[in-house]
């Protein structure tokens, strides 16, 4: 997933809670990773399981509609028919992919924004405790990867 720095570039953020599962502590120690991922939490909570079967069912109760139409002109379908169940294929695929789309950006917004409160860079995870701001952009810049981030003034844990 792309995110962008406090000057606009846009950039990978690494995934916390991903990392810690597979035990990859090169970028972040152990210890830390485990805070944020506790903080950041499981990716499928209770909310994302509600959404994923309310989808499902109005995916499979669209589905069935437009087999029952199909079955009600099983003579065929006019050339109007034809066109109206197309678009109604494109419609749902295109409610289930901005679905998915903005639930995938809002996590990873509060990924950058928790990795930022504990003062790790959310592109290459760098400790940013006890680096100056720059006074350009108002952000601390990170000296591994060069991205800079607008981060508080204490992390959680201090």
């Amino acid at each position: 997933m792309h995110i962008r720095d406090a000057r606009g570039r846009k950039v990978t953020q690494l995934d916390p809670v991903m990392m810690h599962l597979l035990h990859r502590h090169d970028a972040i120690e152990a210890e830390a990773l485990r805070a944020i991922a506790e903080d950041v939490g499981p990716a499928y909570t209770r909310a994302s399981r509600i959404a994923t079967w309310t989808l499902f069912i109005l995916g499979a109760a669209g589905v069935v509609a437009l087999l029952v139409r199909a079955y009600l002109f099983r003579g065929g379908l006019d050339t109007v028919g034809k066109i109206l169940t197309a678009v109604n294929i494109i419609c749902l695929a295109l409610v289930v992919f901005g679905l998915w789309a903005g639930a995938r950006k809002l996590r990873f917004g509060r990924v950058r924004r928790i990795m930022l409160a504990h003062r790790r860079c959310p592109h290459c995870g760098y400790d940013l405790n006890g680096l100056p701001g720059d006074e350009k952009h108002g952000a601390t810049v990170c000296p591994e990867c060069g991205c800079a981030w607008k981060v508080k003034e204490q992390g959680p844990r201090d």
